[in-house]
């Protein structure tokens, strides 16, 4: 038949070896948006195939961290939605999305793809980096940058703690952003 199936795991918060316990929603995309498929099917929470609506593959839900589609042959991009969670004391996720995973699907394959589901604390590291690049490309707005990431790390980021494995991660794009500096200059 030429149609592709697409495995779609999302990880514990903060933790890439595990897997979502909870449910939510999920949306894929392709190189125009949302994708619209009219022969689209999923499989629901209660694992029966169910046809996909007009309004293309958005916000279809999935129970314990898991859904599987069938599309086109093509490139994807794909995005998680869960509730707001407290998986352990301490460590606290606001954002109520993944990160974007890409994949591409074949013909009559089994594609599969896990996407990363951060902390409040990751999520902020990667909002900070594109504060930081707003400072650099533009000196007049400097003290509101530094107004808001003092604010943020003080009044929510500083109480907040992270996995082992985000630690690691942030540890990394530090580096990363410093190696790319010195390359750009």
């Amino acid at each position: 038949m030429g149609v592709g199936k697409l495995n779609i795991f999302l990880s514990d918060v903060a933790n890439p070896c595990g897997t979502f316990n909870g449910h939510g929603a999920m949306t894929i995309l392709d190189c125009n948006g949302i994708m619209r498929w009219p022969c689209g099917r999923f499989r629901n929470p209660d694992g029966k195939w169910e046809r996909v609506s007009r309004s293309g593959y958005v916000n279809l839900p999935f129970k314990c961290g898991h859904l599987e589609v069938e599309l086109p042959p093509g490139c994807y991009w794909v995005v998680a939605a869960t509730s707001v969670t407290e998986p352990e004391p301490g460590m606290f996720k606001l954002n109520e999305t993944s990160h974007v995973g890409i994949v591409q699907v074949r013909c009559d394959e089994t594609a599969c793809v896990k996407l990363y589901n951060p902390s409040t604390v990751l999520c902020w590291t990667w909002f900070r980096m594109g504060l930081e690049a707003l400072r650099r490309d533009d000196r007049s707005t400097d003290r509101d940058v530094q107004r808001v990431v003092e604010i943020v790390e003080e009044n929510l980021i500083g109480q907040l703690g992270t996995s082992a494995a985000e630690q690691a991660i942030i540890g990394a794009i530090g580096g990363m952003v410093d190696v790319a500096r010195g390359a750009a200059n």
